[in-house]
């Protein structure tokens, strides 16, 4: 609270100063717009403080207000007033931080002084919007490729997830050596969340330079080497025949850009359950951008996880990654058992056993084997006994009969609708063609559930969901009857 108690008498004193005219005026303006006054009498900007000294900004005698107020700002009352309320923020505050971030207008960035944007009949190098700038060196220790320049005039005006690019939207303070700094994580953020891998903005080519070399054609030793000519194989063969680049590049890109919603706790406290469900609504990316990013200049990673773009061990990244290959074996089982996932439903409709929270093995008890030879523990319907009565043995049975009639039935009335959707193409409209292709689609979704899942895990909700596909099987095959 010193340092509070100094800084609040040295304002009394400037505006005592201030009040004597003019020459006070100029003094309180001369003082105040001082890096020192900035890094030095307020502590929380220290660390700022401390960074620019570093930056080329200070080798060049270019000072916080240079960037922090847009030309032809400063000095303006709107100005000093702005950045008094801050420091009665701090003032006001018991904390020893607060959580400012001070804004860079665009214009302060682009003057003819620093980084000019020029025009066409300009050279590159007098026009930072069209400058091509090298980042080979930067990441030369994380890629052996070739990177391609980087242009701004690519991000000029762009919009992403409904927010408009700023220069501080990748220059960022936020290394302790660098005052503006590009964190790579800040690219992969826009360039990899929720986008297909080498397509679009996710493009490989976009940073890096395709290799047009061909890879080795020579044999490994031990090998017939035979006199018949090579078909070359090159990147560009392998785009050509749609080989995935994850054939090779196997997790290069690793990681989440989803919001951590535990975030929100840390500043709006006991209202976070609020936001957090307005940020689930129907315009929520939209209003979290405007409240976070565009009002309070929040920075992406405040909300966002970190995503990784970076080689990695094929083998071992395959290993790790079991789902890669492997994908949850018994998701239709689960599914079933907690009367969800079918389409058309209205509602869950779990069995006791679920509310009840009974285990698989509960039930799974006996030791066999799988198709594969792998051992695995099986159902058998005598161990429902040890929990129910006698006849509980029989009640399965009949369940499981009862079920493989019904799948049974399902599965004909799934042929009977894709004969019907073969016959009917080219004789009925495309409208009716596709509204029973919908159908369809949606019947077998419903029939693989149960097929998959088993339905005497849940003979009741099974029933509805094979009605419900057998319902859509039959309308479908009304739709695809021609017209009179």
């Amino acid at each position: 609270m010193n340092m509070k108690k100094t800084i609040l008498t040295l304002v009394v004193v400037l505006g005592i100063l201030a009040a004597g005219g003019l020459i006070g005026l100029f003094a309180v303006e001369k003082y105040t717009g001082r890096p020192n006054f900035c890094g030095l009498q307020c502590h929380i900007m220290k660390p700022n403080h401390e960074t620019w000294k570093k930056d080329k900004h200070s080798k060049k005698n270019i000072i916080c207000i240079d960037c922090h107020y847009a030309p032809g700002e400063k000095p303006t009352p709107k100005a000093k007033f702005r950045a008094l309320g801050q420091l009665f923020t701090y003032l006001a505050t018991g904390e020893d931080e607060v959580r400012l971030r001070a804004k860079v207008n665009d214009l302060s960035c682009t003057t003819s002084d620093c980084h000019p944007r020029g025009n066409s009949s300009q050279k590159d190098k007098e026009n930072f919007l069209t400058k091509k700038i090298d980042y080979k060196k930067a990441y030369q220790l994380e890629y052996k490729g070739v990177l391609l320049p980087f242009i701004h005039k690519t991000h000029e005006e762009k919009t992403i997830e409904g927010q408009k690019l700023h220069c501080t939207s990748c220059h960022m303070h936020n290394d302790p050596n660098k005052h503006f700094d590009v964190p790579k994580e800040s690219c992969f953020l826009c360039h990899f969340r929720k986008a297909k891998e080498n397509e679009g903005r996710a493009k490989c080519s976009i940073c890096h330079e395709i290799p047009t070399k061909a890879f080795s054609d020579k044999k490994p030793s031990g090998e017939e080497v035979d006199d018949k000519p090579k078909k070359s194989t090159t990147h560009k063969t392998l785009e050509k025949a749609k080989v995935p680049c994850s054939s090779c590049h196997f997790e290069v890109v690793r990681g989440s850009t989803d919001v951590r919603k535990e975030s929100c706790v840390e500043c709006h406290h006991d209202k976070a359950p609020e936001y957090i469900k307005k940020m689930d609504g129907k315009d929520g990316k939209k209003l979290m951008h405007d409240a976070h990013v565009t009002k309070h200049t929040a920075r992406c990673f405040n909300c966002h996880q970190n995503i990784e773009h970076k080689k990695a061990n094929y083998f071992d990244a395959a290993i790790k990654n079991c789902a890669t290959c492997h994908p949850e074996p018994h998701i239709h089982q689960k599914m079933i058992i907690a009367g969800e996932g079918g389409k058309g439903i209205d509602k869950a409709y779990p069995i006791k056993h679920y509310d009840m929270k009974t285990s698989c093995i509960g039930c799974h008890t006996k030791e066999a084997y799988d198709a594969k030879g792998r051992k695995i523990k099986a159902a058998e319907e005598k161990t429902c006994v040890n929990c129910h009565d006698k006849e509980a043995e029989d009640t399965m049975k009949k369940w499981i009969k009862d079920m493989a009639e019904a799948l049974k039935e399902a599965k004909a009335a799934e042929k009977e609708a894709i004969d019907a959707m073969e016959k009917a193409k080219g004789k009925v409209p495309e409208k009716e063609l596709q509204k029973a292709i919908a159908l369809i689609k949606k019947g077998q979704e419903n029939l693989r559930l149960v097929d998959a899942g088993g339905g005497a895990h849940n003979k009741k909700f099974a029933t509805l969901v094979l009605d419900t596909a057998i319902a859509d099987f039959d309308e479908a095959i009304v739709a695809l009857k021609p017209k009179k």
